[in-house]
């Protein structure tokens, strides 16, 4: 039971993602940061975890809820790959991608250190106030020596806070010393600070790079490097000047370190979700073939031919039938139906015009002909002879050709009068224009052929009656 659950299931395999996304794009730190993000457990993933039960040998494991098709478009539609795949895509004539190629100037967005601290967690706040005591040691000192140049006693000024927060002055005793220490203690957290590790309080940060950004405005302008120290709280504004620096960089790096993994999870979650659709339409394809198989074995030999030959066989059938039901109805092209079709057509009766009513009635009298509606035919069988069966067809035609006539549409109005009333812009009347052309168009072929029809039923009569009269010349 559990090797079949397990042959169900769908599997991602990690080198497969991996050889997608470097044929997918040329930026070699992208492809660098998913080979480390596959390497990392399943729990510090935490947006695949959303979708992927475990990993195993073979790679990630698809969820048994997610394993519907339905459910795998669903989740690629609310992370879609491609349109992701072009944040990855390097700019011009970079090697990478926009994300990866600002890591390089990240400097150049020092000035918006406020909006990236203010959206940053408080567990980041505190790592990035985690400043490590030997490389503020080495700063500090650059700073005095290489930098500014300090005297000794200005050095050992700036170097008595580090002293101080790294543990190897003993407890101040004096008026004076306790106020430099509660000053101290304003910027730094002086009993949690240790040898390795020198802590800033959360909350001053923003005043310590105000100074930091003040210090180096006003160095600026007075075009000097030359500095002094000749207290102890000018020593401390040193050092807040250096711990600045190493905090506006922590700040910056923090941020950039967080977009790219942001975009690095969104990334590895949208390629592994993109191969789990693929398997799973290639199974659902393989399945439905299997099935149709599966139903093509089970119907017998020939079957397919047989039924073909039934389906013509019940047309015909089918076909016969509704010309059956249509001859033993007396459905008949009559003038009735004619003026009906050709009023739906926008022919209508002549002002005047002839009556169709009554215009043969004397003539088919004697034949059993309804004289009261005029018509002219005598119904089937009512007449021994041949030509009973149409009287005089061609007056017929002749007097419905009196009666109709082709009715236009009233063109009597000016175009722009009649655009004016309906309230239509030039380019919906022309658009009006094309339609009614081309409904003319459609109607004179519908006319011609009507014409055509109506000199075929004409002639058929008349040409019936003449073989009539030969046969009974040949009888007689």
């Amino acid at each position: 039971m559990a090797s079949s659950s397990k042959a169900e299931a769908i599997i991602c395999g990690k080198e497969d993602i991996l050889r997608r996304l470097q044929r997918e794009t040329t930026c070699s730190s992208c492809c660098s940061a998913l080979r480390v993000m596959i390497q990392r457990p399943l729990p510090q993933l935490s947006l695949l975890e959303t979708f992927v039960s475990h990993e195993d040998a073979a790679g990630y494991v698809l969820k048994a809820n997610l394993a519907s098709p339905k459910s795998l478009e669903d989740a690629c539609a609310k992370f879609p790959l491609h349109e992701w795949l072009k944040n990855c895509q390097p700019l011009k004539r970079d090697k990478r991608c926009p994300m990866h190629a600002n890591s390089r100037h990240i400097f150049n967005s020092a000035d918006l250190w406020e909006d990236m601290w203010a959206e940053m967690s408080e567990t980041q706040k505190q790592e990035i106030c985690a400043v490590n005591a030997e490389e503020l040691h080495d700063k500090l000192w650059q700073h005095c020596t290489d930098k500014h140049h300090l005297c000794k006693d200005c050095r050992n000024n700036v170097m008595w806070a580090y002293d101080k927060l790294a543990k190897k002055e003993g407890t101040p005793v004096g008026t004076e010393a306790e106020q430099e220490l509660a000053s101290l203690q304003a910027y730094f957290d002086v009993d949690e600070s240790k040898e390795g590790c020198i802590c800033v309080h959360t909350t001053a940060l923003p005043t310590i790079l105000y100074h930091y950004e003040d210090t180096l405005a006003e160095e600026s302008e007075n075009n000097t490097k030359g500095r002094h120290a000749p207290t102890r709280q000018a020593g401390l504004s040193e050092m807040l000047c250096v711990v600045g620096r190493l905090l506006l960089r922590k700040v910056l790096t923090s941020y950039q370190s967080s977009l790219e993994e942001e975009q690095n999870q969104q990334l590895l979650v949208r390629l592994v979700l993109s191969h789990f659709q693929a398997q799973a339409l290639e199974r659902q394809a393989l399945h439905n073939m299997a099935s149709l198989l599966e139903e093509d074995s089970t119907q017998p030999k020939g079957g397919g031919g047989a039924s073909k030959r039934k389906l013509k066989k019940d047309r015909r059938a089918k076909r016969e039938e509704l010309a059956a039901e249509a001859q033993s109805e007396g459905v008949t092209w009559d003038e009735d139906q004619e003026l009906l079709l050709l009023k739906q057509m926008g022919w209508s009766i002549c002002v005047g015009a002839p009556s169709a009513t009554g215009s043969g009635g004397g003539a088919g009298s004697g034949s059993g002909a309804v004289g009261g509606q005029g018509d002219e035919r005598v119904s089937n069988g009512s007449n021994d002879g041949a030509s009973g069966e149409y009287h005089d067809a061609a007056g017929s035609h002749s007097d419905a050709s009196m009666v109709l006539h082709l009715e236009l549409d009233d063109t009597g109005e000016e175009d722009s009068t009649l655009r004016e009333k309906l309230q239509l812009t030039p380019e919906e009347w022309n658009a009006w224009e094309e339609q009614k052309e081309g409904l003319e168009e459609k109607r004179s072929r519908i006319r011609a052929m009507l014409k055509q029809r109506f000199e075929d039923w004409a002639v058929r009569p008349n040409a019936r009656s003449l073989v009539g009269n030969h046969m009974s010349l040949l009888a007689s």
